[in-house]
């Protein structure tokens, strides 16, 4: 049984395409603003390795560097879910993939 559609199998237009393509689009990544941070991450090269500890002194004593946060800043966090989330982002006492962020630090 063969159905017409109008959509279905159509070719979209894409008005932003060429923009895209060519490198013209601008992304959010692309913007910044005075005063903005820029964030540097570390990552865990081991899954499921045990944190026994974190150092953020070299890292702040950069020059530039405002702030280092790591998972025990967010030990607090009562909702599950968003504890669940945490755990998956930021590691807290053990690396969950060799992914999890154990540290990050925002500098200018």
């Amino acid at each position: 049984m063969k159905q017409d559609f109008k959509i279905l199998g159509t070719r979209p237009m894409r008005p932003d395409g060429l923009d895209k393509v060519t490198g013209k689009a601008q992304f959010g990544a692309d913007k910044s603003a005075t005063g903005m941070l820029h964030a540097r991450i570390l990552r865990s090269p081991h899954a499921h390795a045990e944190i026994v500890s974190i150092n953020t002194g070299k890292a702040l004593a950069h020059p530039g560097v405002k702030a280092v946060i790591t998972g025990d800043d967010f030990s607090d966090v009562k909702s599950r879910w968003t504890r669940y989330t945490m755990q998956n982002c930021m590691a807290q006492g053990r690396a969950l993939y060799d992914w999890p962020c154990g540290g990050c630090g925002g500098c200018d």
